[in-house]
Order: structure tokens, then sequence, then C-alpha cells
């Protein structure tokens, strides 16, 4: 079809720090050539300043009956190729584990870019292998059903990474290593980056001005905000609260502007490896298990907190199988 002739590429997105790793590896022109299919953590902000762009809403997806979810999801699958007909032949990038990769990957292959620390995983990457039965998996929602997430299925035939923590067997004969500072100072396209997230320099020289940040993530979605909301505030406690960032994750739904009215709070849909790229220093950084901890300098304090820091986090999800970065 016309409108889609300057169409190159196509890319799967539902996190931020996966749209920056393909903005650093693959670069400003091909990323304004690229047919982004994404979901809900990419700000409309964001999405306005795609020139080719889908969303498909996972939240909405979820809020549907059972019965609704699976007739939808196999409607996307037998009329993908019908909607969008570059999908037959372009290139495809992004994450395997999103929700509608199996209906728009059909039988192709591509290149998966590193979402997180479930990369590193290896309960993750296999998850989806104890799906039964799959044939109807695959019948339903796409051939990748059930062979695996991040990299693990046969249809992804690369997958590119970061390195921060010990690379799984299973997917090393994949991987592409990358340094993610050395392609940020590299690159030609930082203004374009920060021009995409409107991170300003009234931002940048706010953000300076504080000593600690906190990496939230929504988990409140599985355990409740009471608990989260617990365990930011006795970080909180620790400090001065004009010390002090809270930092949301995308898909976090908690209000902190009311539930910590003296700390500043950052809502901004963009990745936090920004902070350290462009030179932020914290005197301490805390997370669950956020994977930006990991972009921040060493010299920073690094509490990385594991599942275990909340009994009801560990009895939701299980001990963390990641132990985090150290830090001097």
């Amino acid at each position: 079809m016309a409108k889609y002739k300057d169409i190159k590429a196509v890319c799967f997105l539902a996190s931020t720090y996966s749209m920056l790793l393909y903005l650093l590896v693959y670069g400003k022109e091909q990323f304004e050539s690229t047919f982004f299919f994404v979901s809900d953590a990419i700000s409309e902000e964001v999405q306005k300043k795609m020139k080719y762009k889908k969303c498909l809403s996972y939240l909405k997806m979820i809020r549907k009956p059972y019965l609704m979810r699976v007739l939808y999801r196999f409607g996307l699958y037998c009329t993908s190729y019908f909607r969008w007909p570059f999908l037959k032949k372009l290139p495809i990038y992004g994450g395997d584990h999103l929700w509608f990769t199996p209906a728009l990957l059909r039988k192709r292959t591509m290149v998966v870019l590193e979402d997180g620390l479930a990369n590193y995983d290896i309960n993750e990457i296999t998850r989806t292998t104890n799906l039964h039965p799959k044939w109807l998996y695959k019948l339903l929602y796409g051939p990748i059903m059930g062979e695996g997430e991040y990299g693990y299925p046969r249809q992804s035939k690369k997958v590119v990474m970061t390195g921060i923590d010990e690379i799984p067997q299973c997917v090393k004969n994949k991987a592409t290593v990358i340094d993610l500072n050395k392609m940020w100072n590299q690159s030609e396209a930082q203004e374009y980056i920060k021009y995409l997230f409107d991170f300003d320099n009234e931002d940048i020289s706010m953000l300076k001005g504080k000593k600690v940040i906190i990496l939230t993530q929504p988990y409140n979605q599985d355990v409740g905000d009471d608990v989260m909301i617990n365990i930011y505030g006795d970080i909180i406690a620790k400090y001065q609260p004009e010390d002090v960032l809270l930092k949301t994750h995308p898909r976090d739904s908690i209000d902190y502007t009311k539930v910590f009215p003296n700390i500043t709070v950052y809502s901004r849909k963009l990745p936090a490896e920004l902070f350290a790229l462009v030179g932020i220093h914290f005197d301490d950084v805390y997370t669950i298990d956020s994977t930006a901890i990991y972009s921040f300098p060493k010299d920073s304090r690094l509490h990385y907190l594991g599942l275990e820091c909340h009994p009801r986090l560990e009895e939701q999800y299980g001990k963390s199988t990641i132990k985090g970065p150290s830090s001097n």
C-alpha cells in the first residue's frame, strides 16, 4: 500500500528501555522509518512523535472477559497480514514476549531487544514452554506461543543485550552484547532521544539537585498499594525530603504525590537509564529489582533490595533469582 512505502522496519515495543536500545543500536534514520507496535508503557506524547505506529493496549485487552480476550487475540492473528501487509517482508525487532507478538510475527523471525532483567532469568525465559495444550495456544495466538520468550524461541534469531548479568547458556549463541555508555557517547541522536522523551535541561537541572533516587515498580498490581508504599516510605524516612526523588515506573498506578507530598515525584515515561547517560549522579540508588539500577556508576551506593524485601512480594513471586549489582 502507498501509505506504507517509506517503512523500512517493524518494531514491537512495550518499554522505553527497549526503545532507547533500538535508537542507540540502529540509529535515528532507521527509527524514523520504522512502524512501531506499542503498548501502554509508551506515553501518548512519545507516540505522537512516531511517524508510523499502532497502539495495542495491554490494559484494554486484559480488562476484557476471558473469552473476549481469546477471541480478540485470535482475530488479531487472523487479520494482521491483511491490516499491515508489510509484516510479511520487513525486518522485525523488539520484544518476543509481548502479548501481541505471536499474532504479528506469525512464522517469521525477529531480532529481540533486551527488555530488562527478565532476559537473564532462566525461569522467565522458559516460562511459556509449560503451556498446555501447546498446539491450541499456537492455533489461537500464533506459532511462537509456548516456545519460550526473551530470545529463547527458534524464531528469535538474535538478541541485543547489555550484559548486565550473566547471559543464560540457552541464548548465549544468539546474544550480541553492547556497551550502553559507549553507544550513547558515540550516538549522533542524543538530542533527538531527549526530544522524544521530553527530557529537557530544566529536568536535568532539577535531577542534579537530588541525592537519593528510588526507582519504583508496578508490583502493586499483585500485592496491593500498601505494600509498595510501606517499602518506599521506609526508605524515604532515612533522608531529608528535599534530597529524595521517586522515579515512577511507566506502569505504576500509585499516585505518590498524595502519599509522599514532601518529596519530588518524577512520573515522565522515560527510561531511568537516561539519568546516568547524561551524567546525573545520585549518592544512593534504590530499587526492588529494576534494570535501571545497573546503569548507575559504582561510586553511587546501589541498594538492590530484591523480592525478599517484603514477605508479600516473596510470597507472590518467590525469591529473587538475580543478586543485583554490587557497589563500593
